[in-house]
């Protein structure tokens, strides 16, 4: 009795032991196979609303299906992508991030992205040369201008100038930006350019805005407080970007954009290779599709963003709410972003004192 009592525990043990080894090389082939899943997976950043949802459908899932990869993609205003990058910096979750403020400068110099790999960017060579934005980080993969916003039923004569929204026919009818926005800090900038100033002597452009404030019915913050200005017809002008312009007329407002004779300023969207990242070349890779001419044309076409990819051609009519060609693109203003960033804090607390007044 004894005897086979002791010979079931053998029994038993050696059978639980079977078990655990063969568990332990499942388990193994699991982490191999996670393993490879995670070297075909990315990360990446987007803006959220309808540049995320054609994102998705144009760039994403597509990328998926040619290169049998998963992407992930998280809603990361870049404010906050940039924050994201720094607390992760030595453990990125992060692949591919998309910035659109001038954070990429910041980010280059505190080493959170790499320089693109030129032997996978191949279609770097076919970007306008503003839009390469330098070799220490990613390219734009689209753009946009702050020029102006009007009514195109409300306003006679369609604006040529920046001065034109100084005219007494737009008083409490044109909204300003507060520069918490991009698109107010660009317009800010582009007063003090006009006036014998920059971005390194920032009072005319103050002076100029200040002196704009009376005219004003609103100073908004917003995408949607714009629009909803506009849509209840509160305002008919306003300094703003090409891109919502396109958005609003999708919306079936009656917006019209024009690039001032003076010129506008360019705001680039731009797609950076977070460093640190595990997935590299896949990363790149996906850059380089974002270039791709056929995949920046159906991008424009459907969010009004302006393709950066000189060999893209659009129809007549987006041409004439977007910024589009070579001729254009080169007349844009930029902003000096090292020069914003180091001054940002004190312009915001002199303008909401300007217009807390």
């Amino acid at each position: 009795m004894k005897k086979s009592i002791l010979g079931v525990v053998i029994t038993l043990f050696v059978a639980l032991f079977l078990v655990a080894c063969g568990g332990n090389d499942d388990e193994a082939n699991e982490s191999g196979s996670s393993d490879s899943s995670k070297d075909n997976k990315l990360v990446v950043t987007s803006f959220g609303g309808d540049y995320e949802a054609a994102q998705m459908e144009l760039i994403v899932e597509p990328f998926e299906e040619e290169f049998d990869a998963e992407v992930e993609v998280i809603t990361l205003y870049s404010a906050d992508a940039l924050a994201r990058l720094k607390a992760q910096k030595d453990a990125p979750e992060i692949d591919v991030v998309q910035f659109s403020g001038g954070q990429e400068v910041q980010a280059a110099k505190e080493g959170l992205i790499e320089e693109l790999n030129t032997d996978i960017v191949t279609n770097l060579a076919d970007l306008y040369e503003s839009a390469k934005l330098g070799h220490e980080y990613g390219p734009a993969t689209a753009f946009d201008a702050v020029g102006i916003l009007y009514n195109k039923d409300l306003v006679d004569e369609v604006p040529t100038s920046w001065e034109d929204l100084w005219d007494e026919q737009y008083k409490d009818k044109l909204a300003l930006i507060d520069i918490s926005n991009t698109f107010g800090l660009q317009f800010l900038a582009i007063n003090a350019l006009l006036n014998g100033g920059d971005e390194a002597n920032i009072d005319p452009g103050f002076e100029k805005v200040e002196s704009l404030l009376p005219h004003s019915s609103a100073v908004v913050a917003t995408t949607p407080d714009l629009g909803n200005l506009f849509a209840q017809e509160e305002i008919v002008i306003a300094p703003y970007d090409s891109g919502y312009a396109f958005n609003f007329s999708k919306q079936g407002q009656p917006i019209g954009f024009v690039i001032p004779e003076e010129g506008a300023m360019a705001t680039f969207i731009n797609m950076q290779v977070v460093n640190g990242t595990q997935n590299s070349d896949l990363a790149n890779e996906f850059v380089n599709y974002s270039l791709r001419p056929e995949v920046q044309k159906a991008f424009a076409e459907q969010t009004g963003f302006s393709p950066t990819n000189k060999n893209v051609e659009i129809s007549d009519e987006l041409a004439e709410v977007i910024p589009y060609g070579e001729d254009v693109i080169n007349s844009l203003m930029h902003l000096d972003w090292d020069t914003v960033n180091a001054n940002k804090d004190e312009w915001t607390e002199r303008w909401s004192k300007l217009i807390g007044q």
